[in-house]
């Protein structure tokens, strides 16, 4: 199913969106649809007895360095000659499908999280946080956190990768109920498919430099010994001046969850993290 799925959707977060409302573990998805896809998108849908709703505006990605995802993007109107995006409303009751659409025409961010299944902590955190300057929550969770450890469910970093088990930012990288959350969708992604699910776990235990302009760093392998952290094997979604820095050497010091030194320069300040999933 979850191949089936990428062959319509493309992006496999955005495939097991769809999954989880066929699953049953989440009564209505939100994902963005291109607009030379709807028709394809709406009949597949269909046949599987779901419903979908379009938004009546379009967005343009702008971009980040990534292939599948970005936080950034500006609405158009549905007739822009610009292609774009359609936001899509996905569930197996119709009304639900209105309800959420109703709700993001509003700007009531509460309620469209409400519907989307996402935790109230984490709905109210987005509502107090986020607008159109600070569209990635990441570094507003983290410093929500306590320290650089979190369990690598809550790994929203590998996003940009295409590899995330949520669809939401949580309000902390501990937080309880996103933890369930990511726990019940690993467990149907396993059902579904043991090689995307191992594939999950293994990217998703990683350790990772984000940042607000510089790029986001994943390092695969990598061991922690104290507060220095020895690396190997980075992705990372953009060619930065950070980028060569961490390339060129093998270790970092980690000062907090905001601040490290790599070959003796200091990084730090609230457009830096440093996060380590395990």
């Amino acid at each position: 199913m979850i191949q089936e799925l990428q062959k319509i959707f493309h992006s496999i977060t955005k495939s097991l969106e769809i999954l989880y409302v066929l699953e049953d573990a989440k009564q209505c998805a939100r994902i963005l649809v291109f607009e030379d896809d709807t028709v394809k998108t709406e009949l597949f849908l269909k046949i599987n007895s779901m419903y979908t709703l379009f938004s009546e505006f379009k967005v343009l990605k702008q971009p980040t360095g990534s292939e599948f995802y970005s936080d950034k993007s500006i609405k158009i109107t549905k007739n822009d000659a610009r292609k774009g995006y359609f936001i899509a409303y996905i569930s197996k009751k119709k009304e639900i499908c209105e309800k959420a659409k109703d709700a993001e025409e509003k700007n009531n961010h509460l309620l469209l999280g409400n519907i989307l299944g996402y935790p109230e902590c984490c709905c109210e955190f987005f509502e107090k946080h986020f607008n159109e300057k600070n569209s990635d929550l990441t570094l507003d969770a983290l410093k929500n956190s306590k320290g650089f450890e979190f369990p690598f469910y809550l790994n929203i970093a590998a996003r940009h990768f295409d590899i995330s088990l949520l669809s939401h930012f949580p309000h902390s990288l501990d937080c309880k109920p996103s933890i369930e959350i990511a726990k019940n969708n690993l467990r149907i992604i396993k059902k579904h498919s043991e090689q995307v699910s191992e594939l999950f776990s293994k990217i998703l235990h990683c350790a990772v430099v984000y940042t607000k302009d510089e790029g986001v760093f994943l390092f695969r392998r990598f061991e922690k010994k104290g507060m220095e952290l020895i690396y190997g094997d980075i992705m990372d979604t953009q060619k930065s001046k950070l980028h060569y820095l961490l390339a060129s050497n093998s270790a970092l010091e980690i000062i907090d969850r905001h601040s490290f030194i790599v070959a003796g320069e200091k990084i730090s300040g609230k457009n830096y993290g440093i996060m380590v999933f395990i």
